[in-house]
């Protein structure tokens, strides 16, 4: 943990606004000076969209909402006419080429799929981020590169409609069809042939299925794939990740260097969501020893970050670190730094050490006096404690069920999945909630929850005010008849 508290501690983002200008991010550096000559990604520009739509979620601050709107833009200008994104740019703000990688399709999809979910973003900024998924999708089925496909499918699951859960299963089970084409091999347990970068986001992408569909064998080989490059990489007392000059190839040496940050970045949320599927903490601690790298717990025990840029250094080299300062770093340091202490994870946290949810969340179960179920059309709610002021329930929506649109005029509300995904709908926003997230309803709000998945959706809500009768409830629109 002391890793996390340094990162709260010291984060500087001076570096971020010194490589941003006002078109987007600069890809390189020359050692903390932005390259010019070098231009522009859309593959960086995307990756510092997430980055700094994180940073307005926990922060608030105009000036990352302004970061949003000039990623943002970048990306959507990068958009072509079929719906693809071309990815490197010039200094002059010419593109290089009519359509990117797939990889950088995928990122772009990404970006565009947490953007449009987060229950920060205003409306313009969301409808603008959904209307670009809406471009891509006729692309998605063509894709054929695992990373691209991978991408694509964490970004779309922040979107739910049947289309997209379609889509969804289609890029995972292409995803599970390379495992097991790759893995017959007993001692080689990967999706390809080879174990280049970006390696996690591949089991991660499958966790994330997972939790969309119920689907096990997505579970399977997302935890086959993972464990099997932890294997590797935390070889020794600290994350290793795979050096890029050589990669590590199929019965051949694994090459030492360099260590990319980038890896890093990945297999920290790639943990974190093997945690968010699975409850197992030896995920959460990992993810921790991955952002731990960059602190110092690494090959070369020197810390990346750059106390007076607050730039994150290019990688570890045989001969010491890269001390270029470039996009991919930075950004990727303040998303793991993020994603591990973004406040839904202290919500959860909180829970579980407040002793009173603790076994609903191992055990399924519950051990106060109010605890006999009330059902409903829709599944049922369980008084778990109250007291004047206070209430707090444990909910359960059966898959395909939503509740009605409703408000309550004198009580606020906080909801925190324990399982499943749900969603969400305040206001006029339309999010997507995973397992560990948490929102806020105020009070008087327009509110309502779906389980659009395939296993029961699970919900501690917790409410706040004068009068929490059950009466205190005002339908707009209900399936079962009641509004």
């Amino acid at each position: 943990m002391g890793s996390m508290n340094k990162f709260i501690d010291t984060f500087d983002d001076a570096h971020i606004f010194r490589m941003t200008d006002d078109t987007g991010m600069f890809q390189h550096s020359l050692f903390s000076v932005p390259n010019r000559l070098e231009g522009y990604t859309t593959d960086d520009n995307a990756r510092a969209l997430i980055m700094a739509v994180m940073l307005y979620e926990q922060e608030q601050k105009p000036a990352y909402l302004a970061l949003v709107t000039r990623y943002l833009g970048f990306v959507l200008h990068a958009q072509n006419e079929v719906g693809r994104f071309r990815n490197f740019m010039t200094y002059g703000r010419d593109f290089k080429e009519i359509e990117g990688s797939e990889d950088c399709f995928g990122r772009c999809l990404w970006a565009l799929g947490y953007t449009y979910a987060s229950l920060s973003m205003p409306s313009g900024i969301k409808d603008a981020s959904f209307g670009a998924v809406n471009r891509a999708l006729p692309n998605v089925q063509s894709l054929a590169w695992v990373r691209g496909q991978a991408y694509a499918l964490i970004g779309l699951g922040f979107i739910s409609s049947p289309v997209i859960d379609t889509l969804i299963c289609e890029l995972a089970d292409s995803l599970v069809g390379r495992f097991e084409h790759e893995s017959e091999d007993k001692e080689w347990q990967w999706f390809e042939d080879n174990i280049t970068y970006d390696n996690a986001v591949l089991p991660w992408a499958l966790f994330s299925a997972y939790k969309r569909s119920g689907q096990e064998q997505y579970l399977r080989v997302a935890r086959e794939g993972l464990a099997f490059i932890d294997s590797v990489t935390f070889r020794d007392e600290y994350f290793h990740p795979i050096g890029c000059n050589g990669w590590w190839m199929h019965d051949a040496e694994i090459s030492q260097y360099d260590e990319q940050p980038l890896e890093a970045c990945t297999t920290a949320l790639a943990h974190i969501a093997a945690y968010e599927a699975t409850g197992d903490d030896s995920m959460l601690a990992l993810a921790r020893q991955c952002f731990a790298w960059y602190a110092g717990e690494n090959s070369r025990h020197e810390g990346l970050i750059d106390p007076v840029t607050g730039g994150c250094r290019d990688g570890i080299m045989v001969n010491g670190l890269n001390q270029n300062q470039g996009a991919e770093s930075i950004v990727g340091y303040v998303i793991a730094g993020l994603a591990l202490t973004k406040p839904t994870s202290t919500v959860v946290e909180g829970l579980k050490n407040s002793g009173i949810v603790t076994d609903i969340l191992e055990n399924g179960q519950q051990k106060t006096d109010e605890n006999t179920p009330v059902y409903r059309p829709w599944g049922s709610y369980t008084v778990m404690g109250s007291e004047p002021g206070f209430k707090m329930k444990k909910i359960v929506v059966n898959p395909g069920e939503v509740l009605s649109l409703q408000l309550h005029y004198h009580r606020s509300e906080h909801w925190l999945v324990i399982g499943g995904a749900a969603k969400v709908t305040i206001g006029e926003i339309e999010s997507m909630v995973n397992e560990n997230e948490h929102v806020f309803i105020p009070q008087a709000v327009k509110h309502r929850i779906e389980n659009p998945g395939q296993l029961p959706l699970k919900i501690i809500e917790v409410q706040n005010g004068r009068y929490l009768g059950e009466d205190d409830i005002v339908r707009f629109a209900d399936k079962y008849g009641r509004a």
